[in-house]
């Protein structure tokens, strides 16, 4: 009885055994990992690139970088190894802080990302992108890669809902009013800089508050090269933007007939063309994003004084092509001169994170 169960319990000993050693040997399941596309050879592609400021294979694989640290879903990673500064559109730095990746970043989003096949050449001058637009990217001068724009993900808006247009005591200021230093403005900007011979372009194209007041007087035009119909100026008398049909700043000697029509937030001008919306999203309208502190306005006006109304507004219109919206954020402030008001920019911001981090700070 004693040997039947010491071989029973001997038996019993090596089953045990051998089914670990089963479940050691079988492998288990690994965890599914997210995988991006495979790598391309860029070099067997034999038509000619229309840009020639970038590698082909170096694009491709910035790309997939890009895509690797999405389907690690590496937030940090993301803004530390395949951006250089703020995007032009999508999360900025500070908004992204004490967030986590799902919190700003779509479950379809990412599948759409991580699937989506990485072009060895641009989009024209555009750049490149990924999964039709919802990421851009390109090699900058210094021949270093970043994202530039991330669309479709949870934004930062400013809290503007009850700001309707910038009232004044003759009523909204028109879209037209306001002198821009848009897309196709250049000239502008460099008759004005050539006549008061300003040394620092870009710091008078982004920060002209600086220069309006005793270098350039309040209201100083300048006949245009190209149409003399048109005279170009930085600085609008309200009294005239009500009176007059102006073109961002640009003045016309022709009295002013076009309506506005107000849209959620934004001030349009009327379309009356039959059979569309009654506001022309093609010509120039605007946004009030918030208003300016005024010790703020007199600080960014450094030769004017008596900083009567300021305000952060978008304004810009839509091109009609592939471009979509051509358009900047500006701070602007109202200032009197011999008892006529006018309407200066101060700041322009290129893009809305710019913008934010002005205000913010």
């Amino acid at each position: 009885m004693v040997q039947k169960d010491k071989f029973q319990s001997k038996n019993s000993f090596q089953k045990l055994i051998l089914a670990l050693l089963i479940i050691c040997t079988v492998p288990l399941p690994s965890r599914s990992e997210t995988k991006i596309p495979t790598r391309k050879d860029c070099s067997l592609i034999k038509k000619n690139q229309n840009y020639d400021y970038y590698d082909r294979q170096e694009a491709h694989d910035f790309g997939r970088k890009i895509q690797a640290l999405i389907a690690k879903k590496d937030l940090q990673g993301i803004y530390k190894n395949v951006l250089i500064d703020e995007l032009e559109n999508g999360p900025r730095r500070e908004f992204i802080k004490n967030k986590s990746f799902d919190e700003i970043f779509p479950k379809e989003w990412i599948s759409k990302v991580i699937k989506s096949e990485i072009n060895c050449d641009s989009v024209g001058w555009r750049g490149f992108m990924i999964s039709h637009g919802l990421i851009w990217f390109d090699r900058m001068e210094d021949g270093k890669w970043t994202i530039k724009s991330i669309n479709g993900t949870t934004q930062e808006n400013f809290n503007n809902k009850k700001l309707i247009g910038w009232e004044t005591n003759k009523g909204i200021i028109p879209p037209t009013c306001f002198p821009t230093f848009g897309y196709f403005e250049k000239p502008k900007i460099g008759l004005f800089k050539e006549e008061f011979k300003i040394k620092n372009k870009t710091r008078f194209e982004y920060s002209p508050g600086e220069y309006i007041g005793e270098t350039i007087p309040l209201g100083y035009k300048i006949k245009s090269k190209i149409s003399k119909k048109n005279v170009y100026s930085l600085t609008t008398n309200l009294n005239e933007c009500f009176k007059w049909d102006l073109e961002n700043g640009f003045a016309k000697n022709e009295e002013r007939n076009n309506e506005l029509v107000l849209v959620g937030n934004i001030v349009y001008q009327k379309n009356n063309i039959k059979g569309r919306d009654n506001y022309d999203r093609y010509k120039t309208h605007y946004e009030v994003l918030k208003r300016v502190d005024l010790s703020k306005c007199h600080q960014l006006a450094k030769e004017l004084s008596r900083c009567n109304d300021s305000y952060l507004i978008r304004i810009g219109y839509y091109s009609g092509g592939t471009i979509g919206w051509l358009g900047k954020y500006y701070i602007f402030g109202i200032f009197e001169s011999n008892a006529k008001p006018y309407l200066v920019p101060l700041k322009i911001f290129s893009n809305k994170n710019l913008a934010l981090n002005a205000i913010k700070n």
